[in-house]
């Protein structure tokens, strides 16, 4: 990770804010630069310029492209974090709760339509297939967040199912990353075709890491308390398995007693998803996913040593301990 950070960084910082926001109306832009601004990884646009040095070295302008998708990434949490009243993000207001919910709706919009204006600065033969790619994308995003939604009010979801959903609201973005690459690197539609996929095995490493990290990680990594999602009675991987597993009878006794957020009540569905194996059968997913991930990773034509960074800036990624 430390080589993207000093390789890469820099170079996505310096495009962020040589970005042309426009001026006016400061009340819609202002909250757009507030929110652009917040700490973050931004590990979508280093997927993309880490991909990328596969092929051919990543510059100024691959740096500006590549903004499109750390646009749409903040567009979708300015939306999410209304859906979700939520009052924090990274530690700073949400911009519904700093301005209001009308001006977080439009100042979302605007990002959207930025992330155009980025990735209408390609300079590449084939924008169209891009640009319809970006559309698939974005699309796949918002059914994920409302089959996210709607798991929310049922009780019971196939894990198939599950990671559809994952794969969508997650993954989706992730694997558009990675595909941006091949674009900007001229590849052919085949092996676009294989660096999507990888990417989004690893949408999935790292959403079901997320998942485990929840139940399974230690307090003094993750900084919160474990089960926070089996308190939401969020249905998760690791939940799903659970519930599905054939002899579940004590967990789902646990799992439907109340109040949900009862530190007994978590701290028994805990007991009995590790006493059945469900941190490891997590895990094994997310080894096969990276398996997978990887074997297409190396069926491409790039150069050795950027595709052993990008492999170990995945592996970081997916088994990272917070």
């Amino acid at each position: 990770m430390q080589y993207q950070i000093q390789k890469w960084l820099p170079l996505i910082e310096e495009a962020m804010q040589k970005f042309p926001y426009p001026v006016q109306p400061a009340s819609l832009y202002d909250p757009i630069r507030y929110f652009m601004a917040l700490p973050g990884k931004r590990i979508r646009p280093v997927f993309v310029l880490q991909c990328l040095e596969l092929f051919r070295e990543p510059g100024p302008d691959d740096a500006r492209a590549a903004l499109a998708t750390e646009l749409f990434h903040n567009f979708s949490l300015v939306h999410d974090d209304i859906m979700d009243k939520a009052d924090m993000r990274r530690g700073f207001q949400t911009v519904h709760i700093k301005w209001n919910e009308p001006t977080a709706l439009l100042a979302g919009d605007a990002m959207l339509v930025l992330a155009y204006q980025a990735l209408a600065s390609c300079q590449i033969a084939d924008l169209r297939s891009l640009l319809m790619s970006f559309n698939e994308m974005a699309l796949a995003v918002c059914e994920g967040q409302q089959l996210d939604m709607d798991f929310s009010e049922t009780d019971r979801v196939e894990v198939a199912d599950y990671l559809a959903m994952i794969d969508r609201k997650t993954g989706a973005l992730i694997a558009f990353s990675f595909e941006m690459a091949g674009f900007l690197a001229g590849l052919s539609p085949e092996e676009r075709l294989k660096i999507r996929v990888f990417g989004q095995a690893m949408g999935r490493c790292f959403q079901v890491r997320d998942d485990f990290l929840d139940l399974f990680g230690k307090e003094e990594n993750t900084g919160k308390m474990r089960g926070g999602d089996i308190g939401n009675r969020k249905l998760t991987f690791p939940v799903l398995c659970s519930l599905n597993h054939s002899d579940n009878a004590e967990f789902l006794a646990a799992w439907n007693s109340k109040p949900y957020d009862n530190p007994a009540r978590i701290h028994a569905c805990l007991s009995w998803m590790e006493e059945h194996g469900i941190p490891e059968l997590t895990l094994q997913l997310i080894r096969d996913e990276m398996d997978k991930g990887l074997q297409l990773l190396a069926q491409l034509p790039g150069k050795p040593a950027p595709a052993a960074r990008l492999e170990e800036l995945c592996k970081l990624l997916a088994y990272r301990e917070k």
